[in-house]
């Protein structure tokens, strides 16, 4: 995770290219930064799958926006992860969409309801031993 966010320079409006691409030119988005970090990770036989959905983003105007990230399987469980931000654990802020295409494209027209509930909530203190 860590070396794809060191190794990729974030460019929000890069054209999009092949994985094989970015070795040489070193720029991207989220979805060049997640397909890296998958193409890594299955070359290591790590089970892995990029994401798309929304990721809350208050970099500039605070909204939720179009995002890519990954999902990594340890031990049997997948786990989600963010090169682009160089999160490990990311959190609520990350809304993955329905894989299935036609879902998510009627959540994105509003054909379907959208809603948001707290399922769970945990608390951790960072910098805690």
């Amino acid at each position: 995770n860590s070396y794809v966010h060191r190794y990729l320079t974030y460019q929000p409006d890069a054209p999009s290219q092949p994985v094989l691409a970015l070795l040489d030119r070193r720029i991207g988005d989220c979805t060049e930064f997640a397909d890296l970090f998958t193409t890594l990770a299955r070359s290591l036989k790590i089970p892995a799958r990029t994401v798309f959905g929304l990721a809350y983003d208050n970099s500039g105007a605070p909204a939720f926006a179009f995002h890519a990230w990954n999902e990594v399987s340890v031990d049997g469980v997948w786990q989600s992860v963010d090169p682009t931000w160089n999160q490990l654990r990311v959190d609520a802020t990350h809304i993955p969409l329905p894989s299935n295409q036609s879902a998510a494209l009627a959540l994105l027209t509003g054909a379907l309801d959208l809603r948001f509930s707290v399922r769970e909530v945990d608390y951790f203190a960072i910098g805690a031993d």
